[in-house]
């Protein structure tokens, strides 16, 4: 039994439960036959194992190449956004100021395309651009 995150655009999403291994599920849909396991969906879709979830969005995911780049503290402030902590805990904790982290949670929301911290989390999850720890 795998979970399932299906991301809809722009900001919703819903999970499923579903009985077949995780990369059976990834591998059905990135060959464009997920009615089996995600029916009533419409593609294309793109799905990325995480763990034990598989995180299903409705656009193919772009070559690693045309892929946002993060700098290294911009990952890591994505990290611990992925942790829960909030920009300010963030600050505190990397010694800068909450503006700081504000600024590089503004940029990376731009790139991404995300309207909230929520939504660039997982957007960036589904981009493969980093795993939370499970």
């Amino acid at each position: 039994m795998a979970s399932v995150l299906i991301f809809k655009e722009p900001d919703g999403f819903r999970v499923l439960d579903v009985d077949a291994p995780p990369e059976r599920i990834v591998r059905a849909v990135n060959q464009g036959r997920w009615e089996a396991y995600l029916p009533g969906e419409d593609g294309p879709l793109f799905a990325r194992q995480q763990g034990i979830l598989v995180v299903v969005t409705h656009n193919a995911a772009a070559p690693k190449a045309d892929l946002p780049q993060l700098s290294p503290r911009e990952q890591q402030v994505l990290v611990l956004l992925g942790e829960g902590m909030t920009t300010a805990q963030i600050a505190i904790q990397l010694g800068l100021s909450p503006r700081t982290i504000r600024g590089y949670v503004a940029k990376m929301k731009t790139r991404l395309g995300a309207q909230n911290i929520q939504q660039l989390v997982a957007r960036a999850v589904a981009l493969g651009l980093f795993k939370p720890e499970m």
